[in-house]
């Protein structure tokens, strides 16, 4: 039973957590204020829910248990900010080092007893962590003292952020023993020997600003919907939460339905209250208007006039495969006179790649508006606009629309549609783009293995890493 995010008061602390680790709540304002609003309950269910095997979890939720921990400053927490550093001794989180730092002495002993569990080349961290701490203490002095050996420079910071002068020989001794090619290092022991023999200094703490736990998080987040199974999703379709509803129909976009899916869509297209689950639910059907019932469904609603301009958005989207039709045309065209609904007519056209809508795109490359940008952008790619891309390249460096310009570009780059073209005119989207991530090139390859499957031959890249 998936919980509603606008009555969770009505859940415990122990099942919000719970929902939000199977992807069946989003972490935002609505879930964090119930379980703020019930500290002493949510620590409880917070130390259980991290001392559990998390590893079959859909979702990680331990950035959002660690910002419980520390908006509350808990040392409840220790022990799973212990357990979480043991995962990965050498990448911790700056979130969990502050966290620890925070709480003071109170850290020391149980960092101590990891310390000594974990090996020297995977203690540096935990180390670091300790001498934040400024807890004067032997068996500390002694720990980072036996680290000059292993790492000197490293070793001198810690030293230096610890501050005691009893550290001062040792280093002097070891800042003795170093060549003449060692002259930064040396000049670096100097500072930190100087430094010693001061008084300690106020320094800022390792987290300037206060820490704000809502601006972490948004107001409203939409469900995580695409890590549920179909069954789930489907079961979502008549949450109680319209935000909810719309997203679960739009998990179903761009997939092959299933009868019962097809017609839990299509009711819920037909009756649903809310304009926004209606347009995600027309849209989803898509894949569908070779059935009889859908697409006379889908016309009914278009010839009424009536449908507010975000479901006509959502219905002449469905609609795409029908532009042989002149009242789906017409209707589309209607919408793009419309400002609120050009993008979604934009979106309709080049998923159509209809004739007769080529002359759109390029008119609105540099529109004010994000999504008709977006559209756009795609239009110039599906229509293979090549006069376009000296303007699609400018857009690269659009952090927002950047994907989407790899995308069209890859489609609309001139050159032989051949398998054996691909990998070269990767190499040349790559060299235009000034370099890819690993998430860019994917997106190009299957913006590549879409232009093979447009012109009917096998993609290339899919089918190697098939």
């Amino acid at each position: 039973m998936f919980l509603d995010p606008d009555k969770l008061a009505d859940s415990t602390p122990a099942e919000i957590l719970d929902a939000a680790a199977r992807a069946q709540l989003s972490p935002d304002h609505r879930s964090f204020k119930a379980l703020l609003d019930r500290k002493e309950e949510t620590l409880k269910a917070a130390v259980a829910f991290g001392e559990r095997d998390r590893s079959n979890d859909r979702v990680d939720i331990a950035a959002e248990l660690i910002a419980l921990f520390r908006h509350w400053k808990a040392p409840e927490g220790i022990p799973f900010y212990v357990r979480y550093i043991k995962e990965d001794p050498e990448n911790v989180p700056d979130e969990v080092v502050v966290g620890l730092v925070e709480l003071g002495a109170v850290s020391l002993e149980p960092l101590l007893a990891l310390y000594n569990e974990l090996e020297e080349e995977d203690s540096g961290e935990v180390a670091f962590v300790l001498a934040n701490l400024r807890v004067h203490d032997d068996r500390l002095l002694k720990l980072l003292l036996d680290r000059i050996e292993f790492d000197l420079a490293d070793t001198a910071l810690l030293l230096g952020i610890y501050h005691d002068p009893a550290a001062a020989e040792a280093l002097k001794k070891a800042s003795s023993q170093l060549g003449d090619d060692e002259a930064d290092l040396k000049a670096e022991l100097r500072d930190v020997i100087g430094s010693l023999s001061e008084p300690m200094m106020e320094t800022e703490p390792l987290e300037a600003e206060p820490f704000d736990i809502w601006s972490l998080y948004p107001e409203r987040e939409e469900l995580p919907v695409d890590l549920l199974d179909e069954e789930e999703r489907r079961g979502l379709l008549t949450h109680p939460a319209p935000e909810v509803r719309a997203s679960a129909a739009h998990s179903f976009f761009n997939q092959p339905l299933e009868d019962a899916e097809r017609q839990a869509l299509l009711h819920l297209a037909k009756t649903d209250e809310s304009a926004t689950v209606r347009a995600r639910a027309w849209e989803a059907l898509i894949d569908a208007t070779e059935e009889a019932e859908v697409v006379d469904s889908m016309l009914t609603v278009l010839r009424e006039h009536k449908a507010p301009v975000e479901e006509l958005g959502g219905l002449l989207v469905g609609l795409a495969p029908e532009t042989d039709r002149n009242e789906v045309r017409k209707g589309i065209t209607d919408l793009y006179e419309q400002p609120e609904g050009r993008a979604k007519a934009l979106e309709a056209m080049w998923r159509s790649v209809h004739p007769s809508f080529r002359d759109y795109f390029a008119r609105h490359l540099e529109d004010t508006d994000l999504e008709v940008r977006r559209s756009a952008l795609w239009g110039v790619g599906y229509y293979g606009l090549k006069s376009e891309l000296e303007r699609v390249r400018k857009i690269f460096d659009d952090e927002d629309l950047r994907s989407d310009a790899l995308f069209a570009y890859a489609l609309a780059l001139p050159g032989e549609v051949s398998r054996g073209r691909m990998k070269g005119m990767l190499a040349r989207v790559e060299k235009d783009a000034k370099g890819l991530s690993d998430m860019e090139e994917e997106l190009v390859k299957a913006a590549l293995d879409e232009r093979l499957m447009l012109a009917g031959k096998e993609p290339v890249f899919r089918q190697q890493e098939d």
